[in-house]
């Protein structure tokens, strides 16, 4: 058996900042209560709270930036890293490449996720003594406290594989159990099938509690590490799970692709699952970014030195877009001009707009996330570059729709019905409906191959393409050139863990 020494993670984890009921506004308050002991609904609801709270951490914590959408794709062929020059983010540059170290790796991920662990396994531990709540109340709180810490552990498990899994916070040295990563799988497994069993999570939420799962985001997440994992004995209760979400009607496709990544696009028909960030009211700032607030992945994707209409100015030119991807979109696609700013386009149509090129660029930048002039405008504090009100979008409807389109396919389910499902995001994104005469010769069948090009165009920068590359089979094939073999699935555990480990935590073979 081995076993590991956790330290930092339980240190950040137990750290005292702001707190506030409004899931809505400032999306999760960050307090844990002294005495780290819930014996009540409100004591209870605030350690909920801050078991969501280190969602907002990874674009900047603990000194390092590590948007999950930018980490993820940096391994696929999307993106390039940008920056100053390649000692800029050194670890980005590494894994782009495929030759990360133990030294530089996302490190920081790790410890943020164990904070959320850390937090998630103290609500747990105290939801059935907790008094004043109703019993539907004590189920809710205790299944999102298990949907949370599942979500902990996937990213966990999808960057580093065989890590440390506890599910009740260690004392004293610390000394956890290292799991492999099969087993990580059937642990995170258990926790999401006890979440959504019964009715425990709500399927809707009121306005205010926007940023809570609900059962559709759980059985999201369910989906995701179930085909991540490629367990083919649990693909016909996730399909189950996605036709659960389709029949359902609460969602739709938003006819407009591109306002999507506006503000009136946030928590709109199509929204499953959002992280939330705010610029007002907003406390973070560079001293203490574990505050609630803003954003700053869009100021780190920012246009370097820009001058002109419609974005903000002060970016740090990281994530440029390969030409590729935009050229993989028809021309008559929607989405790619959605999703990807070309200058030279762009510049056309705007004449007086201009930047200053960083390192690797390409003159593609991501639309869907960059800082719009007014991202921050509520903003009052001295780090306006650190608050853009973006949120992370996790899951989107469009994300159900091709889910199961896959899943049927792969249990050889109805053909008819895994098209009908890729064709509804398909003939969105030439904005036509799918019995319009004109979409016809836009249509394609439901074939792996097709839902994987499809998956490709139609969550380009959000973080899916290095994933579906690895879960196809298809890594190698598009990434090898670059380094990626089967060995490099999974990243180096950071150094400063297996230093405090003290010999008993196994290095990944990466």
């Amino acid at each position: 058996m081995k076993k590991i020494y956790i330290t930092i993670s339980l240190l950040c984890a137990i750290a005292l900042t702001s707190c506030t009921e409004d899931f809505l506004n400032v999306t999760p308050t960050t307090e844990i209560p002294e005495s780290e002991y819930f014996d009540d609904y409100d004591t209870l609801m605030k350690g909920l709270m801050a078991a969501y709270a280190p969602m907002q951490w990874p674009d900047f914590v603990f000194g390092n930036y590590a948007p999950l959408q930018f980490v993820s794709d940096v391994m696929s062929d999307d993106v390039r890293v940008g920056g100053a020059n390649e000692t800029d983010i050194a670890y980005l540059h590494l894994m782009r490449n495929f030759s990360a170290t133990p030294n530089y790796t996302p490190s920081t991920l790790w410890v943020t996720f164990y904070s959320g662990v850390y937090r998630a396994n103290l609500v747990l531990k105290y939801v059935d003594s907790a008094s004043g709540m109703t019993a539907a109340s004590r189920n809710r709180i205790r299944a999102e406290a298990q949907t949370i810490r599942a979500w902990y552990y996937s990213w966990l498990w999808k960057l580093f594989g065989n890590i440390p899994y506890y599910t009740v916070n260690p004392t004293g040295p610390f000394i956890v159990e290292q799991y492999s990563a099969d087993k990580v799988y059937a642990e995170i497994l258990k926790d999401l099938n006890a979440a959504l069993e019964g009715s425990a999570l709500p399927k809707v939420v009121k306005s205010s509690e926007y940023g809570r799962f609900t059962r559709a985001a759980a059985q999201m997440l369910r989906a995701n590490v179930v085909m991540y994992q490629n367990d083919e004995s649990m693909y016909g209760v996730v399909l189950a799970d996605m036709r659960e979400i389709i029949s359902s009607k609460q969602y739709s496709l938003n006819p407009d692709f591109q306002s999507i990544w506006t503000d009136a696009g946030e928590w709109g028909s199509e929204s499953i699952f959002e992280v939330n960030y705010t610029d007002s009211p907003s406390e973070r700032t560079w001293e203490n970014p574990l505050r609630v607030g803003g954003s700053v992945y869009p100021t780190l994707i920012g246009i370097n030195e820009y001058s002109g209409p419609e974005f903000d100015g002060g970016g740090y030119g990281f994530e440029p877009v390969e030409k590729a991807l935009y050229d993989a979109y028809d021309s008559e696609d929607l989405r790619r001009d959605a999703s990807i700013l070309n200058f030279s386009r762009f510049k056309q149509a705007n004449p007086e707009a201009s930047y200053t090129p960083r390192y690797e660029d390409t003159g593609y930048f991501n639309r869907k996330y960059l800082g719009r002039k007014d991202g921050h405008s509520n903003y009052n504090g001295n780090a306006p570059e650190l608050n853009f009100r973006n949120n992370y979008r996790v899951w989107r409807y469009s994300e159900t729709l091709l889910a199961a389109a896959e899943l049927i396919v792969r249990t050889g389910g109805p053909q008819d019905e895994a098209d009908a499902y890729l064709n509804e995001v398909r003939a969105r994104a030439f904005g036509m409906k799918p019995d319009d005469a004109a979409f016809a010769s836009k249509k394609r069948a439901a074939t792996l191959d097709n839902i994987l090009f499809e998956n490709r165009l139609e969550f380009a920068l959000e973080g899916h393409r290095f994933w579906d590359l690895v879960r196809f089979g298809k890594a190698e094939q598009v990434l090898g050139s670059r380094g990626y073999t089967p060995a490099k699935k999974y990243l180096p555990i950071p150094q400063s863990e297996i230093d405090q480990a003290q010999g008993t935590l196994k290095q990944n073979q990466y």
